[in-house]
């Protein structure tokens, strides 16, 4: 028997990525709209037509998926298996919310071209983050 202590499964750079990412992701989201509310950052007359629809719902909704992302991301810090089905409840919710909001806010119209492409991009790294997390898992790091 040996007095060393055990050492668990580490967290990569990828980890830390993933986690100072949605640290950053959630407070910037919460201070842009915060900042478009406020008036302080003009917006275009269909962006404005977008956030005048908005009700608290849709906001309650908003700050339900940046804390699940949230919650995600802190799980995987502390190399959790919880990790996946959060962050995929996120995503299923986002997904859910953004199809409603195009369908009766104009979500798509309020973003444009290049914010959709955005948007495209942001789906694509929280799969490719879920499919990391997935391996990890799997390869036993996560518990």
């Amino acid at each position: 028997m040996s007095d060393e202590p055990t050492v668990g499964p580490r967290r990569t750079v990828w980890i830390w990525v993933i986690f100072l990412w949605f640290l950053f992701s959630v407070g910037w989201t919460l201070l842009s709209f915060y900042l478009i509310r406020s008036g302080v950052v003009p917006v275009e007359p269909v962006q404005q037509a977008y956030f005048d629809r908005l009700t608290i719902v849709d906001y309650a909704s908003t700050v339900l998926v940046a804390a699940l992302n949230l919650a995600g991301a802190l799980a995987l810090f502390m190399l959790r298996k919880a990790a996946l089905p959060i962050f995929l409840t996120g995503i299923v919710l986002s997904v859910g919310l953004i199809a409603w909001q195009t369908y009766s806010k104009g979500w798509a119209e309020a973003l444009g071209g290049s914010g959709l492409v955005g948007a495209v991009i942001g789906y694509g790294l929280i799969l490719a983050i879920c499919t990391y997390t997935w391996r990890l898992a799997r390869r036993g790091v996560l518990q």
